[in-house]
């Protein structure tokens, strides 16, 4: 599947949902077409992209359709369903942070950092129902989390609850080559003697989860 159809295929029904970062619109199009929410809230701090999804939302806005211009989920209504895809996963945990609430069920993407996002959510009152690695040309991870109380373990926090378990090809091939490009850093005999203990301590670790998971 493409990245989008696998995020999309997270998305259940809702009385409100919001499509954070919106961009083009397609998330929200797929919740509408769909029947997936009673009303959908597109936002992204950038008009000229919010425009692309009012042009392709244009005969439901209004309706079952609004949208904000704004930073992340600020001004935007109360949802109790919230995606965010696309972004960096320092900025996903500031726009929940600046939300001024917790929503029930979080669709999240993050494009880095998905350990810290990860770590906020555990801290935050959120259990992650799904938490994997998937590949569409580049890898990409996708956690589903609805309001709850989990610990996660260290390695959880930094490979994935799901992931470990060995269910997700992906993740497997994303550890493999991984491996590769330590094994590799290894190689330069220019390395400094804090930067090759790092990469092996780093190395050790992933040829352990590989094992655990292969």
């Amino acid at each position: 599947m493409t990245r989008l159809e696998v995020i999309f295929s997270e998305i259940t029904k809702a009385n409100a949902f919001a499509d954070v970062g919106c961009d083009h619109g397609y998330a929200s199009e797929y919740v509408i077409k769909n029947n997936l929410a009673n009303k959908v809230y597109a936002s992204d701090i950038s008009e000229k992209c919010l425009k692309k999804a009012e042009n392709l939302l244009k005969d439901y806005l209004g309706k079952s359709v609004f949208t904000f211009v704004c930073d992340g989920l600020k001004n935007v209504p109360k949802a109790d369903e919230v995606l965010i895809a696309g972004m960096g996963g320092e900025e996903i945990i500031s726009v929940l942070k600046g939300a001024g609430y917790y929503p029930d069920k979080l669709i999240l993407q993050p494009m880095k950092n998905t350990d810290k996002v990860r770590a906020f959510l555990s801290q935050s009152g959120y259990k992650l129902i799904k938490d994997y690695t998937f590949k569409d040309k580049k890898f990409y991870d996708l956690i589903v989390a609805e309001r709850g109380i989990e610990n996660l373990t260290d390695d959880e926090i930094t490979f994935g609850k799901d992931n470990l378990k060995g269910l997700y090809p992906a993740f497997n091939e994303k550890i493999s080559r991984e491996i590769e490009l330590n094994k590799k850093v290894l190689e330069n005999a220019y390395l400094s003697d804090e930067n090759r203990l790092s990469t092996q301590k780093r190395l050790s670790k992933l040829e352990e989860i590989y094992d655990r998971v292969k």
